[in-house]
């Protein structure tokens, strides 16, 4: 039975690496196919967690036989005959408060199966119903499996490793030095492009992968003592990403970059047990020269001139014309929205007069959401988002080198993608969605 249990358990974490290594690669998952695609594997993962949960684990194995990272360690606690005691204070130690998501899912799953029933849109209605519930399970799934330390370094590796691979090839797509064919778009793309999108058909959404990769690049410094030679690798894949990062030429990516960074190091200067402050700020200097730089090129700055001029779809007035309309769909469904997933069938009836094209996001997520299921998703949101925090700060504690690493990168990551959310619609692309529910789960 243990035996069948561990090998469904490195099955699950199989199919999650696929799902984060395969969806970025298929144009990043927006075509019908490709969701039908993560959904058969999601559930598949789903399914065999379930398994193992409820099904092939033996009843009397503890939970610490099963998860290697929550055993205690021996040279801490010598004895379970004695009181289990605080390191610091020799103070019985308090049980520590479990974070109960199952009361925040249930209002969730209410709200938005409120919004559907009203929906004017009941099809496009119950096909968000069935995201949100896939969304659900990926999550689940996740939060079972990546709670091992093997799995969750391993899937660091292949985050960042993805990430890598992305850039590469779409630096070679950048240079015109002969791609694949799956990652063409004559019919999409504008011609003469100068900017990095790799396999996305947006450059923002490939930005937005690089969001959440570089932190957790970052937060492998923390992880374990190494070598210089391994430290100045890692330096050198980290500037890597920060490149490519900047050939994205996305305005959102680079301020989410640099917010996630800056999250970072303030977290780490305020913790006393850091000892390696000086050299964090000399790698911050660091990468600030360098971003310097790219930011001086001739394409970053044409970039930055968009926000007034070109492009009536991609500058900051085009964007302004979306939120005001969005703004006014949301004001006509406040509390139950047009339904999850319908923006693209409501908001035509609110498209501002002298939009060059007819928006089928709102290049904001947080607004969109409260479109599609009314104002009372975001302080749901806001629960959500500090029940996350709230625990993510409380592993900073942890004894575990890898698990304090893991913990701060995958904070760093949130608090990218949730800057660059204000701007695009990273959360409404299947494949960035994918990787952030997978990291929220890991913590």
């Amino acid at each position: 039975m243990e035996k069948i249990s561990s090998t469904m358990r490195h099955a699950s974490f199989f199919v999650l690496c696929v799902l984060v290594v395969m969806t970025p690669m298929l144009r990043g998952s927006v075509n019908l196919w490709a969701e039908t695609l993560i959904q058969m594997l999601v559930l598949t993962a789903g399914v065999m967690v379930l398994l193992v949960r409820y099904v092939f684990v033996d009843k009397k194995t503890s939970v610490h036989a099963l998860d290697p990272a929550q055993k205690p360690r021996e040279d801490v606690i010598k004895s379970r005959q004695v009181p289990l005691k605080s390191v610091h204070s020799g103070k019985k130690a308090r049980p520590r408060k479990k974070y109960n998501l199952k009361m925040a899912m249930l209002p969730l799953g209410l709200m938005v199966g409120v919004s559907a029933l009203f929906s004017p849109h009941k099809s496009l209605a119950m096909e968000g119903m069935l995201t949100l519930g896939v969304c659900l399970l990926l999550f689940y799934a996740g939060r079972q499996t990546l709670r091992f330390r093997n799995e969750q370094r391993w899937m660091v590796y292949v985050i960042i490793g993805t990430a890598l691979f992305l850039s590469f090839f779409g630096m070679l797509k950048l240079f015109d030095m002969g791609i694949p064919g799956l990652w063409e778009y004559p019919e999409i793309l504008r011609p003469n492009s100068t900017s990095l999108s790799g396999p996305y058909v947006n450059r923002n959404h490939m930005a937005g992968f690089l969001d959440m990769a570089i932190p957790m690049m970052l937060g492998l410094f923390l992880t374990r003592e190494r070598s210089p030679e391994m430290r100045l690798g890692m330096i050198c894949l980290v500037l890597f990403l920060i490149v490519a990062q900047a050939m994205t030429l996305s305005r959102g990516g680079w301020t989410a970059t640099v917010g996630a960074m800056v999250f970072m190091m303030m977290v780490l200067l305020f913790r006393k047990d850091f000892r390696h402050k000086r050299v964090l700020v000399s790698i911050v200097v660091g990468i600030a020269v360098v971003g310097t730089v790219l930011l001086a090129s001739t394409p970053v700055v044409q970039r930055l001139n968009t926000l007034i001029e070109n492009d009536a779809a991609d500058n900051l007035e085009g964007r302004i014309r979306m939120w005001e309309g969005t703004r006014q769909m949301i004001a006509d469904n406040a509390l139950t929205g047009t339904g999850p997933g319908t923006f693209t069938e409501a908001y035509p009836a609110y498209q501002e007069p002298g939009a060059a094209v007819l928006a089928v996001y709102a290049h904001n997520d947080y607004l969109q959401f409260m479109a599609d299921c009314g104002v009372l998703i975001i302080p749901l949101m806001a629960w959500f988002l500090f029940l996350f925090f709230r625990a993510g700060f409380a592993k900073m504690s942890n004894r575990s080198r890898q698990i304090r690493g893991i913990t701060l990168g995958v904070m760093g990551a949130v608090v990218a993608i949730l800057i660059h959310s204000f701007s695009d619609f990273n959360l409404h692309i299947p494949a960035n969605f994918v990787l952030f529910t997978l990291l929220a789960s890991m913590i």
